[in-house]
């Protein structure tokens, strides 16, 4: 199968040797940042654009860190945020930057390379990298008792797969990125690596018509499933990046532009989440505009070669900083301030990204130089077979992902149809099921188990379902907490700890509900709701401790 999928890719054709590429950008220094012709001063400007990129790179990778620590102060420490609405918006920022330079990064190199050497080069850049800091993490954290989670397969493949759970807590943002890299290699195997721009204008009207006429919790997904990514509204700096070196080539864009990110930044902080995406991924694109057309800096001074040293350093940083800022939360004093905590996981974050960053730039010029020198029927086999993996995960989770939000529709809509004032205590929700027909069979086993704080913000509901019966059945857990939904999820834990609760039948199915839910959500109510419902809409109220 995998040599017939080979043959199919594009074969790779004679071209000019390839420039000497830099190290984290992947981009050459006689790489223009035009997919067409260019005039030879614009083009010049454009082709140089790497200091600047690379200083603003780091700027979006300290930008993320910063936000995540004021996140985490929060979570971990029990930190009252000082400014919430520019905390939150310090993440979209930086990832709109990074995004913009990745679309005005490719759009140069997916004419530049041959498309088999193109993708070979995005994913040496992207997994060994990342699967080496999960290893290490993974590590640490079991060293410690710890679990890292998200190690399954599906997850570490950074394919579209819908929600998972991921190891490192920043993949979606790698998710989108693989995606992006397969979707300009299928393109350049089609023959329209020289049609980016007019491409790329499709795929903004395209995004600005799913913003107008999708609901607004599809908007801005963040994990989505394949057949939702390419209209999610944090593509919109990507597709804005790959205009940019036509725009910068054409004198449309210069350093001037960088003043109109200014006040589109300040708006995010006014509108909603979904449409931030679109105002920050607009400044972003400017911003990186901006930056590519203006001089560049030369490493001239201290200060402009730490930020160039963050810049090669950036990936690394921003693999490593949630589970630093993790660890780092345990290993504080519990009296430390949250701005105390904040700062040294930040230094400690940057320190590891400095001594880490040297071997990741090592570990990519080397890959570079076996995939430049490989055979290309070698280069087709792994990239068949990763093309493979990747189609395949995406196929699995995407349908997974439909699957679950058809029945959590389901769901709602059979609590929707019952009396709001049902879900106050178990008699009325019993009585409003059973006057509807909607009991599930004596048969189905259940509890919830407890409601715990797990921090000072969060909270999470332990729960399970199972029918010996129906073995094969699946549940929704639905919360009510004063009357109120707080929280709908699937199960997530296969319980083999359950054995002797529900007898000699064993679910080859996760049958735990294991729910994140706002701590505040249930602290007034002594006696929250549980229900369990099954795919026809049939539901039990779920035993609670004492009752």
């Amino acid at each position: 199968m995998l040599a017939r999928l080979a043959r199919m890719l594009p074969r790779p054709a004679r071209t000019a040797p390839l420039v000497a590429a830099h190290p984290a950008t992947g981009l050459g220094p006689g790489v223009a940042l035009e997919a067409g012709p260019v005039p030879a001063s614009a083009g010049r400007r454009a082709a140089a654009g790497l200091s600047n990129i690379q200083i603003l790179r780091g700027l979006a990778a300290a930008t993320v860190l910063v936000h995540h620590a004021a996140v985490y102060a929060q979570i971990l420490r029990g930190a009252e945020p000082s400014f919430p609405t520019f905390e939150a918006m310090m993440g979209v920022w930086g990832v709109a930057v990074f995004f913009a330079i990745s679309g005005t990064l490719m759009a140069g190199l997916v004419v530049r390379d041959r498309p088999l050497v193109f993708l070979a080069h995005r994913i040496s850049r992207i997994f060994p990298t990342y699967l080496a800091v999960v290893a290490l993490f993974a590590a640490v954290f079991a060293a410690l008792g710890l679990s890292l989670g998200g190690l399954a397969p599906l997850s570490l493949s950074l394919a579209p797969a819908g929600p998972r759970s991921y190891a490192l807590n920043v993949e979606w943002t790698l998710v989108f990125e693989t995606s992006f890299y397969v979707g300009l290699f299928g393109l350049a195997s089609a023959g329209l690596a020289r049609r980016i721009v007019p491409l790329a204008v499709l795929w903004l009207v395209l995004l600005a018509a799913a913003f107008l006429l999708l609901p607004a919790a599809s908007r801005d997904l963040v994990l989505p499933p394949a057949y939702m990514l390419p209209v999610a509204a944090a593509c919109v700096p990507f597709a804005g990046g790959l205009l940019l070196p036509r725009l910068i080539a054409s004198g449309r864009i210069t350093p001037m532009a960088g003043l109109l990110a200014l006040p589109l930044f300040a708006a995010c902080l006014f509108v909603e989440r979904d449409l931030a995406r679109w105002l920050g991924g607009i400044a972003a694109v400017l911003l990186v505009g901006a930056a590519a057309s203006a001089r560049q800096a030369r490493g001239e001074g201290a200060v402009t070669r730490a930020a160039l040293s963050l810049g090669d350093a950036s990936y690394v940083l921003y693999l490593v900083h949630v589970p630093v800022l993790v660890l780092t939360a345990r290993a504080v004093p519990a009296h430390w301030s949250g701005l105390a905590y904040g700062l040294t996981a930040i230094v400690v974050a940057l320190g590891l990204a400095v001594l880490l960053g040297p071997v990741d730039l090592a570990l990519y010029r080397a890959l570079r130089r076996r995939i430049d020198a490989a055979a290309p029927v070698t280069l087709r086999r792994w990239l068949a077979a990763y093309l493979l993996m990747f189609a395949g995960c995406a196929a699995w989770g995407s349908a997974d992902t439909a699957r679950d939000d058809w029945q959590e529709r389901r769901a709602r809509t059979a609590l929707a149809a019952l009396p709001a004032g049902s879900w106050t205590d178990p008699a009325a929700a019993t009585a409003a099921i059973d006057g509807r027909g909607l009991t599930l069979p004596p048969s189905m086993q259940g509890a919830l188990e407890f409601i715990t704080r797990t921090s000072p913000v969060d909270a999470v509901v332990s729960a399970y379902a199972f029918d010996p019966a129906r073995p094969t059945q699946t549940y929704r857990l639905a919360v009510y907490c004063s009357g109120r939904l707080i929280g709908l999820d699937r199960p997530r834990r296969m319980r083999k700890d359950l054995a002797e609760v529900i007898g000699p039948a064993r679910p080859g199915h996760r049958i735990g509900f294991w729910m994140q839910i706002p701590a505040a959500a249930c602290a007034a109510d002594p006696a929250p709701l549980a229900l369990a419902i099954d795919a026809d809409g049939r539901m039990g109220v779920l035993a609670a401790p004492g009752r």
